[in-house]
């Protein structure tokens, strides 16, 4: 192979650059580890040497390849459907977004929103079961904070998931236990939120990836509103694959 020539080179694909302008092609070509050209099929194959590796993408989409260590897929596709509460502050506007969302969703079994700050009433001020009941009192609520590592929820969340008074869960995680005996509303770390969680129509399907690693043992329900459905009806080595809903984005 001569030194102009492309180790690796995509043709017939829809290169997306994420560039503001002219961000689409239809082939790439990349030489070590720098991408060599993004243009159209002629260009990038005139960079074809003896030993170039040439692939078809068939029409599909190519997208920059990024490493993310941190990337929970299934469960953040799965939470673009919730309460977005990023930038949320104070008592009222809370109270607003959430009311909203209700009304929007009036057939959600759970009502979750993310991105809650951790000062989303005040730099003092911690939220607790008895805020979010005077917003919410009567349908199930939780919001996560960003990190996801502390969630909170109201009181009926907290009785459905049979943990208002408190239970045992594991070294690190905490239901946060209130002065007059009863969970404050505060929950840290996954063991304490799941049985919220798991209230959801997707029944917390999308984080066993987090928990066990696993996949479920049997497939989702057909009812509208399933985030992730088996390829096929197998047992637990089934490949799963992401499907879009009728009721989320």
């Amino acid at each position: 192979m001569n030194n102009g020539s492309a180790d690796l080179i995509i043709v017939n694909g829809k290169v997306l650059t994420m560039a503001n302008a002219g961000g689409r092609a239809e082939a790439i070509a990349v030489k070590g580890n720098r991408i060599a050209l993004v243009g159209g099929n002629d260009e990038a194959m005139d960079l074809r040497g003896n030993a170039t590796r040439v692939i078809d993408a068939g029409g599909g989409s190519v997208l920059p390849g990024f490493i993310e260590a941190h990337m929970h897929l299934f469960t953040g596709a799965a939470s673009r459907a919730d309460l977005q509460l990023f930038g949320v502050q104070g008592l009222a506007t809370l109270e607003a977004a959430i009311k909203a969302y209700a009304t929007a969703n009036p057939s959600r079994r759970l009502l979750v929103g993310r991105g809650a700050n951790y000062t989303i009433l005040s730099e003092t001020e911690r939220v607790t079961r008895h805020h979010l009941d005077r917003i919410i009192p009567d349908r199930p609520f939780i919001m996560t904070a960003p990190d996801f590592h502390t969630a909170w929820a109201n009181t009926a969340a907290l009785m459905a998931a049979g943990i208002l008074n408190g239970r045992e869960v594991g070294v690190g995680n905490e239901i946060v236990m209130g002065d007059d005996g009863l969970a404050s509303g505060e929950l840290r770390e996954g063991e304490a939120m799941a049985p919220v969680l798991d209230l959801s129509d997707t029944g917390g399907r999308e984080r066993l990836g987090l928990s066990t690693g696993g996949e479920p043992a049997t497939g989702p329900s057909s009812r509208t509103g399933s985030i992730i459905a088996p390829a096929t009806a197998s047992p637990p080595s089934t490949t799963w694959t992401a499907i879009s809903t009728s009721s989320s984005s």
